[in-house]
């Protein structure tokens, strides 16, 4: 059957093509993933995701459920792949197909996108290693190559300060189709590089949904953990802090546990404890926080007052979970996002600016403590502050949130800005 003359035909989906976050692992990264998800059809119409990921054998499951492709890119897969994706940036320098290069599914994933949107946390950070600068490059410099137009949706970036760190930033971020900056502090980094893409965007996780039914699941999990009358204290450690107290001669997992003994001490509460970071092996790592909340609840004197959550929770359940709390103590950034999104004062123990900026537009900028300056009394001192203000914080977030979500929309904005146009019935 012929459609009417007149009648526009109607248009494919949109593929969009996500890099630099998976489901499995950092579940704030999975929170932003889940945000563009949940939102990106809202703005771009109907979408086909595909979902680039470095844990694919975890990630199949989850990306099922959310509705999306899951496409295998572990960092092998992200080295090998870039001589193939420069060979196809020659070729379209010489007018030649570029897809015949693309001898892999990432690599064709990347080609075939109309936008690529890279959902990296942090990124082009000084200090943070020549590895994680190398996989800052390949993340997003491969849908460059390809002729991709792709976002960095927010994100904090910089400092830049090392000259490697700059020479990289220098040559990748310029050619960006929008770089969306998640705070005052990126701002002000991405001014020292003089770009004119760059755009202020809330973080993506402001926009991620709490359902009835992550409610009901947090609810199961805490079980009798959550009482009428008792105060109920979130805690979220780090295995990044961590290490950086390491470093410091800290003993990170010792300073959590007494200052768990001291809530419940000092005000009975009782304590959920779980990983904003789980992976199945129990070897600790910068995406898994398991084995550190369990080192922690080893140190624990009270244990009849604290929970250990050991599951691999979604970004909505852990959000749940937070929602049951009075307070949220946390190293995780998005737990404190997560914290601020459902009305949960947070004292934050964090390792870079990317906390303080986003704490900023909500006037809890001195919710933030640095690792460096860190000790029980100083954490304890901080929660006991929190608790004795607990109402007016609680303002302060419900007064600052919707700025902060409609913010947020912006890197959306700027995703759906970034597609070229699509040929009607194509």
């Amino acid at each position: 059957m012929q459609p009417e003359a007149g009648t526009p035909a109607p248009r494919r989906p949109v593929r969009l093509t996500t890099v630099g976050a998976a489901f499995a692992a950092n579940k704030g990264a999975a929170s932003m993933l889940q945000a563009v998800i949940d939102k990106a059809s809202g703005h771009l119409g109907p979408c086909e995701i595909d979902v680039l990921s470095a844990y694919p054998r975890e990630d199949r499951a989850w990306a099922s459920r959310a509705g999306v492709r899951m496409v295998p890119w572990p960092p092998v897969s992200m080295v090998l792949g870039y001589p193939l994706a420069l060979l196809a940036f020659l070729a379209r320098r010489a007018g030649l197909p570029a897809r015949p290069f693309c001898r892999m599914r990432a690599l064709r994933a990347l080609h075939d996108a109309d936008v690529v949107v890279d959902v990296s946390g942090i990124s082009f950070a000084d200090g943070r290693g020549f590895v994680t600068l190398v996989y800052n490059l390949l993340i997003t410099s491969t849908s460059l190559l390809l002729g991709r137009p792709t976002v960095k949706a927010s994100q904090a970036l910089g400092s830049f300060r090392t000259r490697l760190n700059r020479l990289a930033a220098r040559a990748v971020l310029p050619h960006l189709a929008a770089v969306c900056a998640r705070g005052g502090g990126t701002e002000r980094n991405l001014a020292d590089l003089g770009l004119d893409n760059v755009t202020p965007a809330a973080d993506l996780a402001f926009l991620l949904d709490l359902p009835e039914s992550a409610r009901q699941r947090a609810a199961a999990v805490a079980g009798a953990a959550i009482g009428d009358d008792d105060l109920t204290v979130a805690v979220m450690p780090s295995q990044v802090v961590a290490s950086y107290c390491a470093r410091l001669g800290v003993d990170y997992p010792d300073l959590m546990a007494k200052t768990v003994d001291a809530l419940v001490e000092r005000r009975q509460a009782r304590v959920l404890l779980f990983p904003h970071a789980w992976r199945p092996s129990t070897q600790p790592s910068r995406m898994n926080d398991r084995p550190l909340c369990a080192a922690v609840y080893e140190r624990v004197t009270a244990r009849d007052r604290v929970t250990l959550i050991d599951a691999d929770l979604s970004p909505h359940d852990l959000r749940a979970l937070i929602s049951l709390a009075d307070l949220a103590v946390t190293s995780r950034f998005h737990g404190m996002v997560s914290a601020l999104c459902t009305g949960t004062p947070p004292v934050v123990v964090g390792w870079s600016h990317k906390y303080r900026e986003v704490l900023e537009p909500f006037g809890m900028d001195e919710q933030a403590l640095s690792y460096e300056a860190l000790s029980v009394d100083s954490l304890v001192a901080a929660i006991e502050r929190t608790l004795a203000e607990t109402d007016k914080m609680r303002a302060r977030i419900a007064e600052a949130l919707p700025a902060a979500q409609a913010s947020s929309e912006r890197s959306l904005e700027r995703i759906a800005a970034a597609l070229p146009p699509v040929p009607a019935g194509s």
